[in-house]
């Protein structure tokens, strides 16, 4: 969907008409790991991911892949990728270590549990943690810098051949 609830295979037609031939559609992470999730499901003793949401998640972006081709074959000339960041994301909660990761179930900035986007605001109270790169999300649901560079890296070698 996108932001004024219209869903994608409404709005790609207009788009087509204004000229775009080339579009990517990212499917939606594990929804179920992310802080503000776990914060929600769980006390902070017990924080693991929610194994239905990412169920929910993978069966959301099955669907998309799929539309997103009805949507290829509908609009002439054009090219619609689906990429996936779930699989990525999801490949550095269960192996933290080989990327650097020491945190993967709360987010660098203030507590890491609820805050996110604008009310993320550090202070004395909740600090920004000592080092981001360290941490799998900034906040309770954007992951980190280093999060975003591996995806790129994942998305690039999944599509790059395909543009």
């Amino acid at each position: 969907m996108v932001s004024d609830n219209r869903y994608i295979g409404d709005i790609s037609p207009e788009l087509h008409t204004l000229g775009c031939r080339t579009i990517l559609i990212a499917g939606l992470p594990p929804i179920g790991c992310l802080p503000i999730q776990i914060t929600a499901k769980f006390k902070e003793l017990d924080r693991k991911c929610i194994s239905q949401q990412n169920v929910e998640a993978q069966a959301y972006n099955k669907r998309l892949k799929e539309l997103t081709f009805q949507i290829q074959m509908s609009l002439k000339g054009s090219r619609i990728f689906y990429v996936d960041i779930y699989k990525p994301i999801m490949d550095m909660i269960r192996s933290p270590e080989i990327h650097g990761f020491t945190e993967t179930v709360k987010g660098c900035c203030g507590t890491g549990l609820l805050e996110a986007g604008p009310i993320c605001t550090c202070t004395p109270l909740t600090p920004l943690c000592q080092n981001s790169s360290e941490y799998l999300f900034f906040d309770s649901i954007h992951p980190s810098e280093k999060a975003y560079h591996y995806v790129t890296e994942c998305l690039m070698k999944e599509i790059i051949d395909k543009l």
